[in-house]
């Protein structure tokens, strides 16, 4: 990468990393769905009722909400591994009827229900429990038995859908396995742990740091959209499925969102005259179901997908002065994100420059702490300018 690349992804990274969910809000969550797993009878390994984290939570993509109005959204799948024959409407009512039934939990539930969800609302986030049965007879641990939900479509009426969130999560892993390895690697250097003891969620590739941007770019992108338009957004689970489809284990955010950007559209099928985005997981879902019954959400993401890639990419290839690189930055991804980003880079700067590993790189290339071609280094700072 060029200096002027290298600069563009400190930047990027820092943005994703300060869009991540915090140490704290995420210890905090995790105690909250372990405490609702016990109540709901997930006590052993070898119990009936199996909790597990689904979505962003467990792929490591959550970000941070638009403003502090907004909440985490910490999505479970509640499994009832002897369910196999309930019906959907015992199913869903297994674990709302059980919930009911704890004083706290009872005031904190949604008092309407959701179309496949019960929800519990916490102070800074709100906890999606899916309730789910497997779909085969015989429950095959460490859950790779897809399953069967519940969906609502009128009052008293469900019918069943299916997934593997699970084997989503493998599948995830593996599109990204040399980083995922290569970040336990050095976190297990750094903290002294062994390799296997390392928790996924405790390190970040270029892939999932790449998809926090592009989640947080749509959210400012729909921010101010009109009530269609923010009706049409594209959803994350696409934007998260063309996006590993896409990663080739870059080893940089800037190159890992160059390669997203430019290659995910080559991951949308067309079958006959219908879009198909295959869950890796169970290749009969097709994520872009929507697309083909409403044609505008599919105009709507190939709208973002190119206000992406000039906003992202383009843009900033093109602009000089770090005020203007900064506003460029901004509307992308919000103005105090974006002003945090730079000001601990700023910190960052200047504690390089007084330990005398700050370089400039000629005109155009600006500062950087790397050592490359025809860079000097800059002097420190000192009192009187010396």
């Amino acid at each position: 990468m060029t200096v002027r690349e290298q600069e563009h992804d400190k930047i990027l990274t820092k943005i994703a990393e300060n869009l991540d969910i915090s140490d704290s809000m995420r210890d905090k969550a995790i105690r909250s769905y372990r405490a609702v797993g016990e109540w709901l009878g997930d006590c052993a390994d070898d119990s009936d009722v199996k909790i597990m984290p689904q979505g962003s939570f467990n792929l490591g993509t959550v970000i941070k909400p638009l403003s502090d109005k907004d909440e985490y959204d910490i999505d479970l799948v509640c499994l009832l591994k002897d369910k196999h024959g309930a019906s959907e409407h015992e199913l869903k009512h297994l674990v709302g009827d059980r919930l009911k039934e704890h004083k706290t939990y009872k005031a904190m539930l949604d008092t309407e229900e959701g179309k496949r969800c019960w929800t519990l609302q916490y102070d800074e986030f709100h906890m999606d429990i899916l309730p789910a049965a497997p779909k085969q007879i015989t429950y095959t641990e460490p859950y790779y038995t897809d399953i069967r939900l519940t969906h609502k479509v009128a009052p008293g009426k469900y019918i069943p859908k299916y997934s593997n969130p699970y084997k989503y999560h493998q599948w995830f892993e593996g599109r990204m396995e040399h980083q995922l390895l290569e970040a336990k690697q050095n976190f297990s250097a750094r903290n002294q742990v062994e390799i296997s003891k390392v928790p996924s969620y405790s390190v970040k590739t270029p892939l999932q740091r790449a998809i926090q941007l592009l989640k947080r770019h749509r959210d400012i992108m729909y921010q101010s959209a009109s009530e269609a338009e923010k009706a049409n957004a594209p959803i994350s689970i696409i934007i998260t499925t063309l996006a590993a489809h896409s990663y080739n284990n870059e080893g940089s955010v800037i190159e890992a969102l160059t390669g997203v950007l430019n290659t995910m559209h080559n991951f949308i099928e067309i079958r006959g005259d219908v879009y198909w985005i295959a869950n890796p997981a169970m290749p009969e879902e097709n994520f872009a179901d929507k697309w083909n019954v409403e044609p505008d959400k599919q105009v709507e993401f190939m709208r973002w997908l190119a206000k992406a890639k000039q906003d992202i990419l383009k843009t900033p290839a093109e602009i000089y002065g770090l005020h203007n690189f900064s506003e460029t930055m901004s509307h992308s991804f919000g103005t105090n994100i974006v002003q945090k980003s730079f000001a601990s880079l700023g910190n960052q700067t200047k504690l390089a420059r007084d330990s005398g590993s700050l370089y400039a790189s000629g005109l155009t290339g600006g500062l950087t702490t790397t050592v490359c071609d025809n860079a000097k280094k800059v002097r420190p700072h000192t009192f009187f300018g010396r």
